[in-house]
C-alpha cells in the first residue's frame, strides 16, 4: 500500500513537473527568431514562418518529453504508457482544449490542420515514447532471463 502512494506522488509530480518545463520550453522554442537562410526554402514568407513555428514546436515537446518518457518507462513498466496518456489527455485538457474550443469555427482550414497537428502531438508523443523506451532491451540479466523465460512459456 504504502508503494502505492509513492508510486502516485510520484506520477503527479512527475505530471505536475512536465507540464511546467513543456509550457516553458515551447514558449522559448516559440520565440526563436527565423533564420535567414530557412526563408529561402519556401515560397512565401508565411510559409517560412509557419514551417519554422511547427518545427520548433515538435523539437521542444520531443526534446521535453525524452528525459520524462524513459522514467515512466522504467518507474511504471506495464502501465506506463496509459500513464504517460493519461498524463497528456488531462494536460491537454486543461491547458489548450479549452481555447480551441472557443475559437475552433474561427480558425482557417490551415490553422485547423496544425490545431489538429498539435493536439494529436501534445498527446500522442509522451505516450509514444514511453512505448518506445518500455520494448528497448534490459542491460539487466535478472529482467532478460525472465523475458526470456515468458517468452519460451507461450
Amino acid at each position: 500500500m504504502r508503494h502505492r502512494i509513492v508510486l502516485d506522488v510520484v506520477a503527479l509530480s512527475l505530471a505536475w513537473l512536465y507540464f511546467k518545463i513543456l509550457v516553458v520550453t515551447i514558449g522559448v522554442a516559440s520565440a526563436q527568431a527565423l533564420p535567414p537562410w530557412w526563408n529561402q526554402l519556401f515560397t512565401t514568407h508565411m510559409s517560412a514562418v509557419i514551417t519554422w513555428i511547427v518545427v520548433c514546436h515538435t523539437t521542444a515537446v520531443l526534446i521535453v518529453a525524452l528525459p520524462f518518457a524513459y522514467i515512466i518507462a522504467r518507474l511504471f513498466r506495464r502501465v506506463g504508457v496509459l500513464l504517460a496518456l493519461g498524463i497528456t489527455i488531462a494536460l491537454y485538457a486543461i491547458d489548450p482544449l479549452p481555447a480551441v474550443l472557443a475559437y475552433f469555427q474561427t480558425y482557417s482550414t490551415h490553422t485547423r490542420i496544425i490545431t489538429l497537428f498539435d493536439a494529436v502531438k501534445l498527446v500522442g508523443i509522451l505516450p509514444g515514447l514511453v512505448w518506445v523506451f518500455s520494448r528497448l532491451t534490459s542491460n539487466n540479466r535478472l529482467e532478460r532471463s525472465r523475458g526470456a523465460s515468458s517468452v519460451s512459456k507461450v
